[in-house]
Order: C-alpha cells, then sequence, then structure tokens
C-alpha cells in the first residue's frame, strides 16, 4: 500500500494506487479484527491506527468518485450538500475528497502538457460558486482543491528542467493564490510538499529550494505539507512497534533545522491527531515517544491545536470531538498527562476559545442574524494561512498577539522557554477568524 488517507491530513486517493471501495473495506475490517485479536494493548491500537487510516481513505475515495460522476456540471454548492447527512466523522474527510474529484472533473477535458495554466480555468471558477458554500466547507475544500492541482503540476514536471520548474512553481503559487477564496490560499500551497514527498520524493528538496528563493509562505507550507506526508509512508503504515521514533527521526532526516523542521512536526502532528481523533491514545504514544528536540518545539503543539481547529470549524458539534477534549492519560498528575496538557489540550483549547471570543464580537458588532448567529461566511474573509505553518521562538508569539487582535498595539513578547513551546501561531488565525 503506497500511503493512508487523512481527509485534510492527506487525501491519499489523491497519491496511491486506486483501491476499490470494496477492497479498502475489507481492508478496514480485516485491520478491526486484528486490533480485536490482538493479545497486547499496544498491538491493538497500532491496528487501529492503520483501520483509522484505511477508513479516512475509503470516506475520501467514495466522495472523490460521487463527485467525479457528478460531473463538472453540477455546482460545487450541490456536491457539497451530499456532505451534509452524514455522521460527523465522516464529514471532514467527505468534503477533501469532494473538493478533490472535483477539480479532478474539471481539469479533465484540459491539455495534460499545460497543468499550470489550467489551475484557474475559467479564471475564478472556485469564486464564482463560493456565495452558496457553507463558511465550515471551506478549508476541507481547499485541501481536497490544492491535492489535484498539486499532483497535476508534479506529474507534468516530473522531468522538467530547473529553469522550467522554477517557472512552473512561480505561476502554480500566483495561481493558487487566484484560484482561492480570501484567506484560503495555503491549503492549496501545503499541498504540493505533501503530494511531492509522496510521488516526487527525488525532487522534493529541488521543488522546496526554488520554494524558498521563490514565496516565504509556499515554503513553509511546503514542509508542513512533506512532514504530512511522512505520516503516510508505506514505511510507517504497518503496526510494528517503534514506528513513533522512526516517525520523528524521518522529520529530523528529511526537513532542515529550523523553519523547515518546526513545520514538517507541525505537519506530522497535525495527520496523527485527524486520523486518529477517536482514538486519542495514538497521540498519547507518540507523545510518550518524542526525542527532547520535539518538547521544546512549538511545531508538535501548532500542529495538533491547528487539527482540532479545523475538525471544530468543520464540525462542532461531533461527539468524538467532544471525548477528544474531555480526554486526559492516566495517572493524573503523571508526566505523560503534564505533556498533554502542555501541547495537546492546552494548545487546542487556547485556540477554539480565540474562536470563541471572534465569534462573541462579532455578534456584539452587530453581524449577528435573525436568530442570534453570526451569519456562516461572516468568519470567512480572513487569512488562515497560520494554520499551515509554524513561526517558531518569539516570532510566533509576536504573529499571535499582532493578529489575534489586529487594532492593538503587538507590544513585546516573550521568547518561549525551551520546555513551554510557545503559544501556536494557528490561534492568531483563530482571533481573526
Amino acid at each position: 500500500m503506497d500511503a493512508g488517507a487523512g481527509g485534510v491530513t492527506g487525501a491519499v486517493g489523491a497519491v496511491a494506487p486506486v483501491f476499490s471501495l470494496a477492497a479498502l473495506a475489507a481492508l478496514r475490517r480485516s485491520a478491526a479484527t486484528l486490533a480485536a485479536a490482538s493479545p497486547r494493548p499496544l498491538g491493538r491500537l497500532r491496528w487501529r491506527e492503520l483501520g483509522n487510516k484505511l477508513e479516512a481513505f475509503e470516506i475520501f475515495r467514495h466522495a472523490e468518485m460521487q463527485a467525479r460522476s457528478a460531473g463538472r456540471a453540477l455546482p460545487l454548492a450541490a456536491l457539497v450538500d451530499l456532505a451534509e447527512d452524514v455522521v460527523p466523522y465522516r464529514r471532514l474527510w467527505r468534503l477533501e475528497g469532494l473538493g478533490y474529484g472535483h477539480a479532478e472533473e474539471r481539469a479533465a477535458p484540459a491539455a495534460p502538457a499545460a497543468p499550470v495554466a489550467n489551475i484557474a480555468e475559467p479564471r475564478g471558477w472556485l469564486a464564482a460558486g463560493a456565495a452558496e458554500l457553507p463558511a465550515a466547507s471551506l478549508i476541507a475544500l481547499h485541501c481536497g482543491i490544492g491535492l489535484s492541482l498539486a499532483r497535476r503540476l508534479l506529474a507534468a514536471s516530473a522531468r522538467a528542467p530547473a529553469a522550467e520548474l522554477r517557472r512552473e512553481l512561480a505561476a502554480y503559487v500566483a495561481g493558487c493564490r487566484e484560484l482561492a477564496l480570501p484567506g484560503h490560499a495555503a491549503p492549496l500551497l501545503e499541498a504540493l510538499g505533501f503530494i511531492a514527498r509522496l510521488r516526487l520524493a527525488r525532487r522534493a528538496g529541488e521543488v522546496a529550494g526554488e520554494l524558498a528563493r521563490l514565496d516565504e509562505e509556499a515554503h513553509a507550507c511546503f514542509w508542513h505539507g512533506l512532514g504530512r506526508a511522512l505520516y503516510f509512508l508505506p514505511r510507517h503504515a504497518p503496526p510494528w512497534p517503534g514506528t513513533p521514533r522512526r516517525l520523528f527521526a524521518a522529520v529530523t532526516r528529511e526537513a532542515p533545522a529550523g523553519e523547515g523542521r518546526e513545520n514538517a512536526l507541525a505537519g506530522l502532528a497535525w495527520a496523527v491527531t485527524l486520523v486518529n481523533l477517536r482514538h486519542p491514545r495514538v497521540l498519547e504514544d507518540l507523545l510518550a515517544s518524542q526525542p527532547p528536540w520535539v518538547a521544546a518545539s512549538p511545531g508538535f503543539a501548532h500542529g495538533i491545536g491547528a487539527a482540532v481547529f479545523v475538525w471544530h470549524d468543520c464540525t462542532p458539534h461531533d461527539p468524538y470531538l467532544a471525548a477528544w477534549r474531555r480526554h486526559r492519560p492516566e495517572p493524573a498528575g503523571g508526566e505523560l498527562a503534564r505533556r498533554w496538557e502542555r501541547q495537546v489540550s492546552g494548545p487546542a483549547e487556547r485556540a477554539l476559545a480565540a474562536t470563541a471570543a471572534a465569534v462573541a464580537r462579532a455578534s456584539a458588532g452587530g453581524h449577528a442574524g435573525a436568530h442570534g448567529r453570526v451569519p456562516d461566511r461572516s468568519r470567512r474573509a480572513v487569512d488562515l494561512g497560520e494554520l499551515f505553518r509554524v513561526r517558531p521562538g518569539a516570532a510566533a508569539a509576536a504573529a499571535v498577539a499582532t493578529v489575534a487582535e489586529p487594532a492593538e498595539p503587538a507590544g513585546d513578547a516573550e521568547p518561549a522557554k525551551p520546555a513551554e513551546p510557545a503559544t501556536p501561531p494557528l490561534v492568531a488565525a483563530a482571533g481573526r477568524a
């Protein structure tokens, strides 16, 4: 198997071989059977983790097939309606699959030799239907669309010389910003790192180098996507002992020290959190296995907090999300419980609190609807790019202070202490959402 899956964590339908839905369902059931039969708790947990990847992939693939069957003539908003009746846990993966399938269907008549020129063909096709799209669907849809765009770009650029790759990347970054709805370009940019690592690993470093010279945001998002992809590599799919250790080693081996590594770590944490939201002990296992440099990193906490933010944004009443927020490792007051508070629940709750405060401010400002609620789309004319990148250290704290309350001076930001990762910059996005 080339990869697992995970909705916003990674629509692996974009990168893995085409499995039939029946095959995916059979694999998922096998993983569940092995989880139930495993004599050891850790064995059960890891088989369950594999089953979670397969289930997310299955949901994504089914939605992609629905979008492709509907054809490009069916408005994206009509496709999104298909995700309204599913159980909350499935909605995130379903929306991403619909976005991916719709973008693939729109690109089908396009000449395969010119993928970049067709990013927004006709120009503004996404904006044309945006008025009918629920705000809660936008992040997941953009993630799916981004995977389609990145897949087509890199498939056409696999053997392109460096100069041509540079031109195509520049056109891609500009095209993503033109196509995306306001504030939603980052998911399209981040998908490039995800697809590059899974489908064009031999040129991933070259792509990163070109983006470093071309665009700061795209470069940071690239590493986030690459870290997300590490979770779905074939070597990390089997439920063998030592997988958490190998995942962290892969981050240090493949991402450069500094902002690149922080973003890759955030992408990895994002993937693990979203795929396993129903089973927080999977994240406990990763947390217990972290080396000291991860404990001192803002990236790990950022990825977890951003993942919970996105899940809540898409499906706030999911009972699994409520259970995840209540979860605490045993024993209470132990080292793992303290790590959970510092790196998991604390960052997530701060992001969600900032969102609630922003909605309350909008309501007080006269933007509430007839029933006292803020209209769905009033929360979306903002930049959510900080969900997909990390600004380590003092820069992160300064970004939070500046963006969360844009009307006030930022003031002096304290550098993050090594054992206490800085408040994730995603809170900045939440404060403006």
